[in-house]
């Protein structure tokens, strides 16, 4: 008998056979009702991870030809998109930054500065890893500020172990907001924002609203955690040993100056384009050319900046998950399911724009704890497109917050890999996290919706 995974997989292809017999509904076309079924054939399957995600994101390139409903070639364009190039490009140069291991530096250079009350030394904690996040993935952050957390409380009261420990994966999370590169729902909302929106979302446009958006998650979620963590005010200071150790290496100054020119290019690249609107840059042309740059670069101490013994391990697997999300995405608006689905929900247009975005960002989080975020982001932001139209509101008001809430996720330890991480340390249980990530949830979903909502379109 097949477990609750198999009957899952069973449902998903049922699914898709259900479409190939029965006819299309009206107003729907055959392709439209033929990508139906290949979109509930991969939500399912992304949602219970019957099969692994990035398989299950291959699906367009081997299904839509047969089904008829679009050239091989045009399916496999979702997958070389400039976005992914920009994600490609981050993600080696964070390979780079932890084969140095300069984000060790950076981390404890942080922590160095907040001096010994627990309250700053919590905030310290989770600046560091959010900061992290920002260029590295919130999974490699959280495996690196884990041990120094666990380090820094070690012998101190289990509630303030607890809170550490909690700090630097809710703010894992949180710091990947901030970053167009940070996680990958982030990069499925600027793809699709381009290819079917026509509207280009580049690394300074996403700060402008993810950097308040995680500011102000990340100082709600120190809040939460000084709650949760009574008498943190009480607690003797800590001892935290001298960060002194040897001095930077070639290596290292060297991927700081690069990593640093090129994160500055991607912040003023718009200011540039304003004073040489020729000018021929772009996020993805940028990273590709620091990608390369890493390889070229001697270290100063033999051997290049980045190797590719080394960058071979970098998560191929995010990069088709993307693209397969991406071509979905283009599939359902190509064949009409988009409009279909819009004129199916007009009954919503005399809901309020705010309540209809609190109820998808409470949906998108809620089933995230138990999901993919990235798979959350790939099947609700062509919904929440097409409810937008039915609702004759800009699409963005309702997609930008929809892609800020698909990265909440801090009540299980399943709903994010940060969770996961610091879950396996004696000091954190489930209640702990329960009682911690559920408030931040709820504020999550108001911060993702409120602040989408008020700088969307001051910045789009």
């Amino acid at each position: 008998m097949p477990g609750i995974r198999g009957w899952i997989m069973l449902a998903g292809l049922s699914c898709l056979g259900a479409v190939l017999v029965l006819p299309a509904p009206e107003g729907l076309s055959p392709q439209g009702w033929r990508v139906s079924g290949l979109a509930a054939l991969m939500a399912l399957w992304w949602v219970s991870e019957a099969v692994p995600l990035a398989a299950t994101a291959l699906l367009p390139l081997a299904l839509a030809p047969l089904l008829q409903i679009a050239e091989l070639g045009e399916v496999a364009g979702a997958y070389s998109d400039p976005l992914i190039l920009l994600f490609l490009g981050g993600f080696l140069l964070a390979r780079a930054i932890e084969h140095w291991h300069l984000h060790r530096r950076i981390a404890r250079g942080l922590i160095g500065l907040a001096g010994q009350q627990p309250g700053r030394v919590l905030a310290a904690v989770m600046l560091a890893t959010a900061f992290l996040s920002l260029w590295i993935s919130n999974t490699a952050s959280a495996m690196v500020m884990a041990p120094i957390a666990a380090g820094v409380a070690q012998g101190r009261e289990p509630r303030f172990a607890a809170a550490l420990l909690l700090g630097v994966a809710f703010s894992a999370t949180i710091g990947g907001i901030g970053s167009l590169i940070g996680t990958p729902p982030n990069a499925i909302f600027a793809a699709y924002s381009a290819r079917v929106l026509e509207v280009q979302v580049g690394f300074a446009e996403w700060a402008a609203v993810g950097m308040p958006v995680a500011l102000v998650l990340l100082v709600c979620a120190w809040g939460v955690l000084a709650l949760a963590t009574p008498g943190l005010r009480d607690v003797a200071a800590l001892d935290l040993p001298a960060q002194a150790g040897p001095g930077w290496s070639r290596g290292e100054r060297r991927l700081a100056i690069l990593a640093g020119f090129t994160a500055a290019l991607w912040i003023a690249r718009p200011f540039l384009e304003r004073v040489w609107p020729d000018l021929p840059l772009s996020d993805a042309g940028i990273a590709m050319a620091a990608a390369v740059l890493l390889f070229a670069l001697p270290a100063g101490q033999g051997g290049r900046l980045l190797d590719w013994d080394t960058a071979k391990g970098l998560r191929w697997d995010i990069l088709i998950l993307v693209g397969g999300g991406l071509a979905l995405a283009g599939l359902m608006d190509g064949a009409g399911l988009v409009d279909w689905i819009g004129d199916r929900v007009s009954a919503l247009e005399g809901l309020p724009v705010v309540c209809l975005v609190l109820v998808i960002a409470a949906l998108i989080v809620g089933l995230g704890e138990l999901a993919s975020n990235t798979a959350m982001a790939a099947i609700f932001l062509p919904v929440a497109g097409a409810v937008a139209q039915a609702m004759g509101v800009e699409p963005m008001q309702i997609v930008l917050p929809v892609a800020l809430a698909a990265s909440v996720g801090f009540m299980l330890p399943v709903a994010t890999p940060p969770n996961a991480i610091v879950f396996g340390h004696d000091a954190v249980n489930r209640t702990a996290m329960l009682k911690a990530g559920a408030p931040l949830d709820l504020i999550g979903v108001v911060v993702a919706a409120g602040l989408g909502l008020l700088l969307g379109p001051l910045v789009f």
